[in-house]
């Protein structure tokens, strides 16, 4: 019955996306959470129930393709380097296409699951710079993302609790625990279908509300601190020590970016904020100490500790591991990603499987190498570069002395801490195209204030008095 009414609205959500895609965004943004604990409530527990939402975010797309064929061209003709990155990216893929097309029986279905958890997130940029033409909606896209999943992650609290709803927890069979010295960290999901899936939205949430207590006034930014720290708890309790660096990667990206643009009224902002934060955080976590098991502290730490290590060894040990094993053609497209072990499931049956090692690759980098190869990641390089020069060139047109300036770096500060996430670990974005797409959006509104600052900038000398010669 949940399943019948989840569907239902997820119908609903593609008819209002034909007719105003911006609402079928708040649509798609309540749908992505409510997939997970609708499944895990189905008998059945159906993987569709999971990739329906992709259904809805391809309606939404098409419909602000088809409505807004005019600022499209605006944008591709403001931010050329864009489309050369698309460009570049969509020729990275053709070697990895015609491997997985050749080696596997079920091949078209791997190409098909490759190229979309590759060009799907390029289609957020698309839609984050649509809904930037209308600045409210910035902000409302933000609050409404931190209100909905905010809710949400109180389940991580009820299942820590012991709380025993069926929606709690992983998938049935599935528990998560994770090994720290001598302790031993239960991973908690809570309404999400996984630690990493609750500990990627949490980071979310976490870096969205300090940018808006950033953007909005003091009588605001208290209640979005409150929920950046709870936010943090979330974090610790999910035990993904990628996700708790998130947030971290987010500030010093932002210290960063507000220096070389020196933009020093942030320091104004961000200063307080940290402190408040870092003194309620502080008392919060010696209040409840009795309450957060110690392991969750201790494992935290090993951030600090052993990440530089751990980090070596996941990203650069399975580079070298994926190219000793697939050599420099790669396998083919779509066999690190995720849900291709249910594509190749025949050719294992059939003893088909002898191209492929099995997508042990954790990290994204060494993903990109085994499916695409030497030749296809020099062209992923070249399209990255191609989209760093873009942003770069973007930043640059927006004055300093604009509050735009400050979302426009937040927004890249974001990304970079996604970008962080990825490199060490590609399950929750290239398994889950919707989360990947989120990350998108927030880079192409950062593009899209560069086309606000345009337009104001067109407004101020319109304004201007017109002197007519004697």
């Amino acid at each position: 019955m949940i399943t019948l009414g989840y569907f239902s609205l997820l119908g609903l959500a593609c008819l209002v996306a034909l007719a105003d895609w911006r609402k079928a965004i708040y649509m798609a943004i309540l749908l992505d959470f409510l997939r997970d604990p609708v499944r895990k409530m189905d008998p059945s527990e159906s993987v569709l129930i999971t990739i329906s939402v992709l259904g809805l975010w391809a309606v939404i797309t098409v419909s602000a393709w088809m409505r807004s064929r005019n600022q499209i061209q605006i944008a591709f003709r403001e931010h050329p380097r864009v489309f050369s990155a698309i460009r570049y990216l969509a020729i990275a893929m053709i070697p990895g296409s015609i491997l997985s097309l050749a080696l596997y029986q079920g091949g078209y279905k791997m190409v098909g699951l490759g190229v979309i958890s590759y060009l799907a997130p390029f289609a957020g940029i698309l839609l984050g710079y649509l809904i930037s033409r209308r600045p409210k909606d910035i902000s409302g896209f933000m609050m409404f993302y931190c209100i909905v999943n905010g809710i949400a992650l109180t389940g991580v609290i009820a299942e820590y609790s012991g709380a025993n709803w069926p929606a709690l927890g992983g998938l049935r069979g599935m528990e998560w625990i994770r090994y720290s010295g001598q302790e031993t960290v239960k991973l908690i999901g809570g309404l999400y279908r996984s630690p990493d899936i609750m500990g990627l939205h949490a980071a979310q949430v976490v870096m969205f509300s300090l940018t808006l207590a950033i953007q909005k006034s003091r009588r605001q930014s208290p209640i979005w601190i409150v929920l950046a720290l709870f936010g943090c708890l979330c974090l610790l309790l999910s035990g993904r020590r990628k996700m708790l660096g998130m947030p971290l990667v987010f500030l010093a990206v932002l210290a960063l970016l507000t220096y070389i643009r020196k933009i020093t009224r942030v320091q104004a902002i961000v200063v307080p904020i940290v402190a408040a934060a870092a003194l309620i955080g502080g008392v919060f976590l010696v209040a409840t100490d009795e309450y957060v098991g110690t392991e969750y502290m201790n494992f935290a730490g090993t951030l600090f500790t052993s990440g530089v290590e751990r980090y070596q060894e996941v990203v650069v040990g399975s580079v070298q591991g994926t190219i000793i094993q697939s050599g420099v053609l790669g396998e083919g497209i779509g066999t690190a990603t995720q849900g291709s072990y249910h594509l190749m499931q025949h050719d294992r049956r059939q003893g088909r499987n002898r191209f492929s090692s099995g997508g042990w690759q954790e990290d994204g980098v060494s993903r990109i190498f085994r499916e695409l190869g030497l030749f296809g990641v020099i062209f992923v390089v070249l399209s990255a570069w191609s989209l760093i020069r873009a942003i770069m060139s973007a930043v640059q047109r927006v004055p300093a002395s604009w509050h735009g300036a400050v979302a426009q770096l937040c927004m890249i500060s974001i990304v970079v801490a996604n970008l962080a996430s990825f490199t060490v670990s590609h399950q929750q974005f290239s398994g889950d195209p919707p989360s990947a797409l989120l990350v998108l959006i927030v880079l192409g509104i950062a593009f899209g204030v560069t086309s606000i600052a345009k337009a104001r900038k067109i407004k101020q000398l319109e304004r201007r008095p017109r002197h007519s010669a004697a």
